[in-house]
């Protein structure tokens, strides 16, 4: 392997996916590695660059020539180099995840914010909200140590939360039902962040929705941002930012379920062989289009008022042929 990712269970990655469309002629690994292989594996570092994802973002350190200053700060490493035999780490998750931020034009300063676990990505997170002048910040994690508070504290003490991040992978597929946190346990919360990014929408933002937060974004774009600034690191190169949102729109594209209620067959057909998507049927769009990531709602009916909500959020698309379809849908994404 020249270049790739590691972590004990990868099933979930679309790491290949992104590396692969920053650059041409380049071939991007997953390789997961157990536990009791990591030692073996990092002692014999035969990669030119690897990405490093849960568990392993600290256990990784002691194996490493030289940290970047972000690395030092925060505890934890997600880039490795491998320049003549020496190891160099970085953290490309604290530029990943203010470039999130920055764009849904969120501010942690003067705010009091709670983050959801306290492993390598939270470290980075933290270490951004902190440099964004937060009024307070608040750490919740099922192993308490220091200043680290229980979920059950966070609810009886601080409903006066303005941002919660998650950066645990509570939620996560396929483990999708469940969530680390009852968001309605807060009174005037502003935006909420999920670090993970499959599904699309997970069990917190799909409630920070129903709540009628404002924002609650998952975390592809910072999955993208950092993966661009990883590569910058593995080839020695630059990368304009703005590949970071079309990658991130090509991958909606790409991954979005897609469910009808259209009883044309030949509409279906042709829209399922141009996008190469299978097609479910539904009767239940409204429940379906909450339910699931983004969604594409093929529908000749008349779009009832509770579905023009939907519609505004970039979930129905509604149309009379594949192709208007197409760029309605391609017209929906560019809403996230």
């Amino acid at each position: 392997m020249q270049y790739g990712l590691i972590g004990e269970h990868l099933g979930h990655s679309y790491s290949k996916l992104i590396q692969e469309k920053l650059i041409d002629n380049y071939t991007y690994e997953i390789h997961p590695v157990k536990k009791t292989d990591l030692d073996a594996f990092m002692k014999e570092h035969s990669f030119q660059a690897i990405n490093v994802t849960i568990p392993y973002k600290k256990d990784v350190i002691p194996y490493l020539y030289r940290l970047d200053d972000a690395s030092k700060k925060i505890g934890a490493v997600n880039t490795i180099v491998n320049r003549e035999g020496k190891l160099f780490g970085y953290n490309t998750d604290y530029y990943g995840f203010d470039y999130m931020v920055k764009k849904h034009e969120i501010s942690f300063a003067n705010k009091k914010v709670l983050v959801l676990g306290n492993g390598g990505a939270s470290q980075a997170i933290q270490a951004v909200i902190k440099d964004n002048e937060a009024k307070e910040l608040l750490v919740t994690d099922i192993i308490l140590s220091g200043d680290v508070l229980s979920i059950d504290s966070v609810y009886q003490n601080h409903k006066d939360i303005d941002i919660v991040v998650n950066t645990t992978p509570c939620g996560m597929y396929p483990h999708v039902d469940s969530a680390a946190v009852d968001l309605s346990k807060f009174i005037h919360i502003e935006a909420v962040f999920d670090c993970i990014y499959n599904p699309m929408d997970t069990k917190f933002t799909l409630q920070a929705k129903s709540l009628g937060i404002p924002v609650a974004v998952t975390g592809l774009e910072m999955l993208v941002g950092q993966a661009k600034r990883a590569l910058e690191h593995f080839k020695d190169i630059q990368i304009d930012d703005r590949e970071i949102d079309r990658i991130y729109r090509e991958i909606l594209f790409e991954t979005s379920n897609l469910i009808t209620d259209c009883t044309n067959s030949d509409i279906l057909n042709d829209l399922s062989n141009r996008l190469h998507k299978e097609i479910r049927f539904s009767k239940q769009i409204e429940k379906d289009a909450i339910e699931n990531s983004l969604i594409l709602v093929v529908s000749q009916e008349e779009i009832s008022a509770h579905q023009e909500k939907l519609i505004s959020n970039g979930f129905i698309v509604n149309g009379d042929s594949a192709d208007t379809i197409i760029a309605r849908f391609k017209s929906a994404i560019q809403k996230f």
